[in-house]
């Protein structure tokens, strides 16, 4: 039997995404018709609080900025040097990657902007790996500690329990492992891929930076709720963890791009089990949530583009005139 073409290796994974999209798709085309009538009158009386909207606005932007310090510093800790604004916006466009299906692109774009400003594919990367390593623990640890109880029985408390354990070992293992990938991985390449030894100081960042970060959007998730709700009952916590929960679930699905289906399917799961919203209720803050956050990550990403074409013609004179 032949081996598998790149070409055809890649129009399979096209249709198994779009086959997993699509039966994504029905499922919750099928939810919502479920409870079609009682969202289009959570609809007809929901009177959005544009001030609680603008509130959430800023904190999921100032999110943000937290995030790109963070892998600015771990990214000085490989001895990668960056100006926070060219941080951003390496940060804000590469963010795009996440809407490409594979999950690989957000980190592929992020290293190859990072390495057209100087930088060495070893820092840029390695930072990128070992910062999204961090989110998925800190992430993992904080619905544990949060929302497990009400989102799951034992055994499924458990079991995430075990997973949130085997990320906090593979993270505090990471830097001592990845010079010996690197290593091995540069002996494969035929090339030296030196991934010198992490500060410590870099990946408590990394963990602290990241865990910082779930608890603002739970609490921004809280206050758009808030503002498409009647009423937003329940602890911070409890929105803190549904969030974070519905993000990791679609983050850790390979085939849904931006997580998309699967994170609002988990999401009004997780808002009805604890008791944040009724099902239709919870039906409209995640197709709103969704359309809110996905603004919120094309418009910083517009901004930035259009900012670094501003400035490259007036780079380009400069350079004409020193010629």
């Amino acid at each position: 039997m032949p081996p598998w073409t790149p070409v055809a290796r890649r129009r399979l994974w096209l249709a198994v995404q779009a086959l997993f999209i699509g039966a994504g798709a029905w499922y919750a085309a099928t939810a919502v018709a479920g409870q079609w009538s009682a969202v289009r009158a959570q609809l007809a009386g929901t009177s959005p609080r544009w001030g609680l909207v603008a509130a959430a606005t800023v904190l999921v932007l100032t999110t943000y900025l937290l995030l790109v310090e963070v892998w600015r510093v771990v990214l000085g800790a490989w001895g990668g040097r960056l100006a926070f604004r060219d941080a951003a916006h390496v940060w804000f466009v590469s963010n795009l990657g996440k809407y490409v299906p594979g999950k690989i692109w957000q980190i592929a774009a992020l290293s190859a902007m990072a390495q057209r400003r100087g930088l060495s594919a070893v820092a840029a990367t390695g930072a990128a790996l070992l910062v999204n390593l961090a989110n998925v623990v800190s992430g993992a640890v904080l619905v544990l500690a949060a929302g497990a109880p009400g989102l799951a029985g034992g055994t499924g408390r458990g079991r995430l329990a075990a997973a949130a354990l085997a990320l906090l070992v593979l993270l505090v293992g990471a830097p001592l492992a990845l010079p010996f990938i690197g290593a091995r991985l540069g002996r494969f390449i035929g090339r030296p891929l030196d991934w010198p030894r992490l500060p410590a100081r870099a990946l408590v960042v990394a963990t602290g930076g990241t865990a910082a970060a779930w608890i603002l959007y739970g609490i921004a998730f809280r206050l758009f709720g808030g503002a498409i709700l009647p009423e937003a009952p329940g602890s911070a916590g409890a929105w803190v963890a549904v969030y974070t929960g519905s993000y990791l679930a679609g983050y850790l699905t390979p085939a849904a791009p931006g997580g998309i289906v699967i994170r609002e399917v988990v999401l009004v799961r997780g808002m009805v089990a604890l008791g944040l919203a009724t099902e239709p209720g919870a039906w409209l803050v995640a197709l709103a949530s969704r359309l809110w956050l996905t603004v919120l990550e094309i418009a910083p990403a517009a901004i930035s583009l259009a900012a670094a074409a501003g400035r490259a013609p007036g780079r380009r004179a400069s350079q004409g005139e020193q010629s």
